[in-house]
């Protein structure tokens, strides 16, 4: 009995290890971002997003990704001064990530990087009455380290969950406790190259 279950454990790992994905690939990504600031009094806002990716394997175990995403982030039931009620920072930005893949046991891997992030608009909406107004000291450019994982069936599903933090602070002149950090789980399709 010991020596069938050895044989079946060797024989899965050898599968999943041959079962690795290689070359290019693309597709879209669709997700949803749980977005706040490092030490916000308020809560995540949860927002959209979207975009395409390519990535290139340069080996079954290593590869590198980028892309470019339509990104929301921002923060939602903050308390602020001159405000009768809580208000929710609607920061939307151009996500574009360059991290490095390790990928095992077939279609998982293990994700590290970085994510540039450039800013598209940024307001803030009131809870009550709904009124708007630009958030006028947003910083336009900012970066964020990215940790995650995923997994890549063989017909081309891929699923990421990741989490990021700002280098700096999402506002200009504030220190680093208004940092953008957030987590994110993502759906997309890998053309080319799937796992085989």
């Amino acid at each position: 009995m010991r020596k069938i279950l050895l044989t079946l454990l060797l024989s899965f790992t050898a599968a999943a290890a041959t079962a690795q994905v290689k070359g290019f690939g693309f597709g879209p990504r669709v997700g949803v971002n749980f977005a706040d600031y490092l030490n916000s009094p308020g809560s995540s806002r949860t927002a959209l997003y979207a975009g395409l990716f390519l990535d290139y394997n340069i080996t079954h175990r290593w590869g590198i990704e980028t892309g470019a995403y339509y990104s929301q982030l921002g923060s939602a039931r903050n308390v602020e001064p001159g405000y009768a009620s809580q208000t929710t920072h609607r920061m939307d930005y151009l996500s574009v990530p360059l991290v490095a893949k390790f990928n095992f046991l077939g279609g998982f891997r293990a994700i590290a990087g970085v994510e540039g992030l450039f800013k598209l608009s940024a307001d803030r909406k009131e809870k009550s009455g709904g009124n708007t107004t630009p958030l006028t000291d947003v910083r336009p450019a900012n970066m964020a380290l990215t940790i995650g994982a995923g997994y890549l069936f063989r017909c081309g599903l891929d699923i990421t969950a990741s989490y990021s933090k700002g280098l700096h602070s999402a506002f200009m002149h504030r220190d680093q406790s208004t940092c953008p950090t957030y987590f994110r789980v993502a759906v997309g399709w890998r053309f080319i190259g799937t796992n085989k």
